[in-house]
C-alpha cells in the first residue's frame, strides 16, 4: 500500500468521524429541545395548580370564583377586576399549554387533561362573559379553540370596554389627554 492510499483511507475515516459527530450533536440538540419543552409544560401545569391552590387557600377568592363563574356582572367593579385577573392568570397557563401542544411538545394524555379543564371552565356563564369581553387578549388560534370548546357561543353580545367594568367612578380620558 502506498502513501496515497493511506492518505485516502485517513481522509475517509476523518469524514466518517465528522458525520458521526454531527449525528451525535443533532441527537443531543433534539433531546435538549424535547427536555426544555417538557420542562415548560411542567412549569405551566404548576402555574395552573398554583392558581387552584391559591383559590383553595383563600375563602374570598373561592367566593369570587363561584360568583364570578355564575355571573361576573353581579360582582362589584373591584371584584369583577379581581375575577378577570384570576381568569387571565388561569387561562394564560392554558393558552401556553395549547401552544406547546400545537408545537408537539405536550403529549396526548397531558393535553387531554388540560382540554377537559378548559371545557369545564368555559361551560361557566361567567367565563363566556369573560371571553366575550377579553378574548382578544389571547392569541387568535387559542380564542378560536376556546370558542369551539364553548360550542361556538362566545361573543354573542357587544364587547365591553375596561371603563364599562369600573362603573360610575370611571373617568374616560379624551383623545387630547384631558378628562
Amino acid at each position: 500500500m502506498n502513501w496515497s492510499a493511506l492518505g485516502a483511507i485517513a481522509d475517509l475515516l476523518s469524514a466518517v468521524a465528522v458525520v458521526v459527530s454531527l449525528l451525535y450533536v443533532a441527537a443531543q440538540v433534539k433531546a435538549s429541545t424535547r427536555q426544555a419543552r417538557q420542562d415548560a409544560g411542567r412549569d405551566l401545569a404548576a402555574r395552573v395548580s398554583d392558581v387552584s391552590l391559591t383559590v383553595a387557600a383563600d375563602p374570598e377568592l373561592g367566593r369570587l370564583l363561584v360568583l364570578g363563574g355564575a355571573d361576573p356582572e353581579a360582582l362589584s367593579a373591584g371584584d369583577q377586576a379581581r375575577f378577570r385577573g384570576l381568569m387571565n392568570s388561569l387561562f394564560r397557563g392554558f393558552e401556553q399549554q395549547y401552544l406547546l401542544r400545537r408545537e408537539g411538545a405536550l403529549d396526548d394524555e397531558s393535553w387531554g387533561a388540560v382540554e377537559r379543564m378548559i371545557r369545564d371552565w368555559i361551560a361557566l356563564p361567567g367565563l363566556q362573559v369573560y371571553f366575550r369581553d377579553r378574548g382578544d387578549w389571547y392569541t387568535t388560534s387559542f380564542l378560536e379553540y376556546v370558542t369551539r370548546a364553548a360550542g361556538g357561543t362566545l361573543r354573542k353580545e357587544a364587547k365591553k370596554s375596561l371603563l364599562d367594568h369600573y362603573g360610575e367612578g370611571a373617568v374616560k380620558i379624551s383623545g387630547n389627554g384631558s378628562a
